[in-house]
């Protein structure tokens, strides 16, 4: 049995003492419980978290009903919880019936249930949206950290509209009166803004540092990955921005500039992980149900993406190669930051040189192995083929003429070439006129470049030229940028 709270102390004391409410409600046991699963603290089993939700009739319906969804296609019935446990593994099963458990404990304790319904599946569509990057990127987020961090995300303003309601109307008024929600916030909650509010109450019930932390806005974005800490603030930030994005029509090319190249994600990307979530969502959650049932995110998308859509003016030219020369030379010659001189680069091949598809994969270690992950993409490739772009070194490193690469050769794609890369990359490269081009430090690979031309056309000289003058310049960025970190 989880040890009983103490009263709120500090500056939620004196929040919920001007309402005149002296304490906040407890979670439920079953709440409590299955977050002492995730907090380290003991170990636990399969046995253990079984025990937990077959406790609660409903929770144990929702449980078998997200493990027999189109979500995971397993096919086969799965008819209990331990079953679920074996096949959909501990960490998966824990994380929904987090969700599903705390979820309902706070429409139960709401009177406004749309409003509320539409802040939690929000927040659950953020939480699937966090734990998708972290499982398909080698940035040590641990997935399961991912998805309850997302979800604990918005707590102050869930709590908020739930037990401050007069408060929260208020703000939501000054906010459209034309005042920034941090702001309006303060002002009405003694110095406190919503993500202080969610901090507070996480202390207060003894939630992880992960979640309090992750709770801050606006987190700098890390240019090593050697820290998954702060990657997983990243990714939590974004994933909750994104879908409040979708969710309020609101423009998002600052959150993809900040974020898209560091996640190695794109909004198509974003948006096809949050779609499928859905479909699986509005089947079980009675809570959210509604929230969830309102927006169509492709639909979404493709509107934000047609409103923002700038045309050229008329008589307008294009940038021309020698204009992004001049741009990355200029910026390599003063304070810059290495993503932007990627996709700076990026941009200079695809627009500048002309060339028909560019990828661009940066090499990133996890649990000892050294890969090759696209990162940036121009021109002809998918969200879906950009995840592809994978290319272990081991196993460059054993296939004759293509183990060249790791060396630091450039090399033409021919079909003995294709025959020595991943299955994955081979449907990639096929009935293309392309080239790699390695970017190496001290003789060791430290990212791939890879541009083509459709068909037959081959890249002629010049198009080489530029290509190599452009990856030379990458590497003098990246270069710059770990001398910086060295001193």
């Amino acid at each position: 049995m989880p040890e009983p709270l103490s009263p709120p102390k500090g500056k939620l004391a004196d929040v919920f003492a001007k309402i005149n409410m002296s304490e906040l409600p407890a979670m439920s046991v079953h709440v409590q419980e299955l977050l002492a699963l995730t907090s380290g603290k003991r170990s636990a089993n399969y046995d253990d978290l079984a025990r937990i939700i077959l406790k609660d009739f409903s929770l144990t319906h929702k449980v078998l009903q997200f493990a027999n969804s189109a979500y995971y296609s397993l096919g086969q019935k799965v008819s209990t919880v331990s079953m679920a446990v074996a096949v959909l593994g501990f960490d998966s099963v824990r994380d929904i019936a987090i969700g599903i458990a705390l979820f309902d404990d706070f429409v139960q304790a709401g009177v406004n249930t749309d409003e509320i319904s539409e802040l939690l599946a929000r927040s659950f569509m953020a939480a699937l949206l966090a734990r998708g990057i972290a499982e398909t990127r080698y940035l040590k987020v641990l997935p399961e950290e991912a998805f309850i961090c997302g979800l604990m995300r918005n707590l102050g303003k869930i709590i908020s509209c739930i037990y401050l309601p007069e408060v929260y109307n208020d703000i939501t008024r000054q906010m459209r009166a034309g005042k920034a929600e941090d702001e309006a916030a303060r002002d009405l909650l003694d110095g406190l803004d919503y993500a202080g509010v969610g901090r507070e109450v996480a202390i207060f019930w003894n939630m992880t540092e992960s979640v309090i932390h992750c709770m801050k806005p606006d987190p700098v974005v890390p240019e090593e990955a050697h820290d998954p800490n702060q990657y997983l603030h990243c990714i939590v930030d974004f994933s909750n921005r994104y879908v409040d994005a979708l969710w309020g029509r609101r423009n998002i090319d600052a959150l993809m500039e900040k974020y898209g190249y560091a996640l190695s994600i794109d909004e198509q990307e974003a948006v096809e992980m949050l779609s499928a979530a859905a479909k699986t969502s509005t089947a079980i959650f009675d809570s959210i149900r509604p929230g969830i049932g309102r927006i169509d995110f492709q639909k979404r998308l493709k509107e934000m993406q047609s409103a923002v859509a700038v045309q050229p003016a008329a008589g307008e030219k294009a940038k021309g190669v020698d204009a992004y020369w001049q741009e990355i030379s200029t910026m390599l010659a003063g304070q810059f930051q290495l993503k932007d001189c990627l996709l700076l680069l990026v941009d200079a091949l695809f627009q500048g040189v002309g060339l028909d598809r560019v990828v661009l994969a940066m090499l990133k270690v996890s649990d000892g192995k050294k890969v090759l992950v696209g990162q940036l993409g121009r021109g002809d490739i998918s969200p879906e083929q950009m995840k592809q772009f994978q290319v272990p070194l081991s196993h460059l490193e054993h296939e004759g003429s293509a183990a060249s690469l790791v060396m630091g050769e450039e090399m033409a794609i021919a079909a003995q070439i294709i025959g020595q890369l991943p299955e994955k990359m081979q449907s990639l490269l096929q009935g293309r006129n392309g080239c790699f081009f390695p970017l190496c430090l001290q003789k060791k690979i430290v990212a791939l470049l890879y541009v083509d031309r459709k068909g037959g056309e081959k890249l002629d000289k010049a198009a080489i030229q530029w290509v190599r003058k452009f990856r030379d310049s990458a590497v003098r960025a990246i270069e710059l940028k770990r001398k910086k970190d060295r001193m």
